[in-house]
């Protein structure tokens, strides 16, 4: 009897093993062969692409001339001429539309920026040919570049994940949609970071984004196609999206300009990873805020004004909209300006040159006669804190989910290590990255966190806005000047969070993402020879700090802007210092 246990035991051991393993197997071969369709399915992606693009080019081309002489004189125009021109009928949407087509294909092939065209634009301007003057909308014959991750009818919205290819959404985002209204042509679908969570624009079905001023850096993220093609001169007026700095930090590394509303000022739906369109799940607290990228701020002051005049639209369609139209009294300011200024947030120095344009922006709007103050908001380093608590609350567990079977860019691959990491050896690894660097030490052991610890987080959250806002309204300030980012324009790997720099590459903007704040990006300035390289007191100081001082030196030439902070819904108030900066660094040039 005892034998004949003991044999029955031991062969359920064996069955118990063998079956298990079968799983483990069979589950591994699954994954494979997924991955084996993805990367199909890639391939058939960029294969189309590429045709699709030549075949654009052709059609474009005359007597072997791509940009003729013609297309030249219209991409030279300012975005205010350029409208006042297509409203007039002295130029033709379709004109306007093939110009900067052709420019596009051509930034492209340098920059590899763009992921697709909008084939549907030449329809959309033969239509806007037939309406009458008296009822052309304020964005008549505009073309617009539209990041990937929005949804646009007919057109994938992967966010770099090959499982979403060849899923073309059914129709156009609200957003498109209203673009569409004011009779702008979307023409063409730019770049993204995978799931648009990494400062430097790269993923598995459309590669690599490079900087138009140095092809050797990046371009930014996670709107970083918008940056680079704007910056190259291939579109003059974009849509991306920010949760940390997706908006600013390609208008600095790019040379542009870009505006991050207040949260519920434009439509807060639309794009593939953000509300309103049937995510699983949505992080809380924290929201990725749409808005414009442009050639200069004319084109967001434009945008602005021609989204805003149909803000009560806007606010029926999508319920976190606030039905608050354009104020001209903002914009149009008669007083001299009370303007805040910071060139350090306490967390990672910023690179000579990034500091120079904050001192650069002072000295302008001092000799203008504004009021200019020295004032850090003492709670930055807290909002950097709580911003990544609130952002890894869940310990990655959702976009591992998202990420299964997928085909990782090297920025989330190492992300997925940070996530994938048992708490005990997080813990135990703690002490040991602080010997190098307390702030990445901090980020790699954040989150998971309980129900309760969220809770708290959002409560931090809830305090620190309301002590910023109540320090600002004490200050008097009417907007804040601050580094547009903590260096200029960085090589790709320094994208990445572990091994990279991108913790110290959102310091200066994630905070306001944290404050909801409405914030613009405007270029003022170059990385020069003459910029200090970063002390080596500071450079041991924490080894984040030294991979900033790398990141200034081979970045010699590229543009360097500023931050403009402004309170709550005043949009306009942004809009005017930033349009103010440009002018006066014009008239002193």
């Amino acid at each position: 009897m005892e034998w004949w246990y003991g044999s029955m035991m031991k062969g359920f051991v064996v069955l118990t093993a063998v079956g298990f393993l079968t799983i483990v197997i069979w589950s591994k071969v699954l994954s494979y062969n997924i991955k084996w369709e993805n990367k199909k399915k890639i391939k058939q992606k960029r294969e189309e692409l590429k045709a699709r693009k030549k075949a654009l080019e052709e059609s474009l081309t005359v007597n072997g001339e791509l940009l003729e002489s013609s297309k030249k004189k219209i991409l030279g125009l300012r975005v205010k001429e350029l409208s006042e021109r297509l409203r007039s009928g002295a130029i033709s949407p379709i004109e306007v539309l093939q110009a900067f087509q052709s420019k596009a294909l051509a930034v492209d092939k340098e920059t590899k920026s763009v992921c697709d065209f909008i084939l549907e634009a030449l329809d959309i301007a033969k239509h806007l040919e037939t309406i009458p003057e008296k009822q052309r909308g304020p964005l008549f014959g505009i073309p617009v570049s539209v990041k990937e991750c929005f949804l646009v009818k007919g057109y994938d919205s992967t966010v770099g994940l090959a499982s979403l290819l060849f899923s073309p959404s059914e129709q156009d985002c609200e957003f498109v949609k209203h673009l569409k209204d004011l009779h702008a042509i979307p023409f063409c679908i730019t770049n993204v970071s995978q799931l648009c969570f990494t400062i430097n624009t790269s993923n598995p079905i459309y590669g690599q984004t490079h900087n138009p001023h140095n092809l050797a850096l990046s371009p930014g993220g996670s709107s970083g196609g918008e940056g680079a093609l704007i910056g190259g001169g291939g579109s003059i007026l974009g849509i991306g999206t920010d949760i940390g700095g997706s908006l600013r930090i390609p208008a600095h590394v790019n040379g542009i300009c870009s505006l991050r509303p207040t949260n519920g000022r434009l439509y807060m739906s639309g794009m593939r990873t953000s509300v309103g369109v049937g995510n699983k799940a949505v992080m809380n607290g924290i929201y990725s805020v749409n808005g414009f990228l442009s050639s200069c701020t004319d084109g967001l002051e434009l945008a602005m004004r021609a989204m805003l005049s149909k803000s009560e639209n806007m606010a029926q369609e999508d319920w976190r909209v606030v039905p608050l139209g354009w104020r001209e009294d903002l914009f149009a300011r008669q007083k001299k300006l009370r303007v805040g200024w910071y060139d350090y947030d306490g967390i990672f120095p910023a690179a000579s040159a990034c500091k120079r344009a904050v001192h650069d922006v002072v000295k302008l709007l001092e000799d203008d006669g504004h009021e200019v103050v020295q004032w850090t908001p003492p709670m930055l380093p807290e909002m950097l804190d709580t911003f990544n608590k609130i952002i890894f609350a869940d310990g990655g567990r959702h976009t591992l989910d998202i990420l299964t079977n997928e085909i990782l860019d090297d920025s989330i691959k190492e992300l997925t290590y940070k996530y994938q990491c048992p708490s005990w050896l997080k813990t135990f690894l703690r002490p040991i990255i602080g010997m190098f660097s307390k702030t990445l030490a901090f980020f790699f052991t954040a989150g998971p966190f309980s129900g309760s610890e969220a809770w708290t987080h959002n409560a931090t959250m809830d305090t620190l806005i309301y002590q910023f806002t109540r320090l600002w309204q004490d200050a008097g300030l009417d907007v804040l000047i601050c580094p547009g980012m903590v260096y200029p324009a960085f090589p790709p790997e320094h994208g990445q969070w572990l091994s990279g720099s991108a913790l110290p590459g959102i310091s200066y903007t994630a905070v306001y993402n944290l404050a909801r704040c409405p914030v613009g990006a405007v270029t003022v300035t170059r990385q020069g020879e003459e910029d200090e390289d970063m002390t080596e007191e500071l450079m041991r100081k924490d080894y984040m700090n030294r991979m900033v001082g790398e990141v200034a030196r081979g970045a010699d030439g590229c543009p360097v802007g500023v931050q403009v902070v402004g309170r709550h819904f005043q949009e306009e108030t942004v809009l005017y210092v930033m349009k103010l900066i440009e002018q006066l660094k014009e008239a002193s040039v």
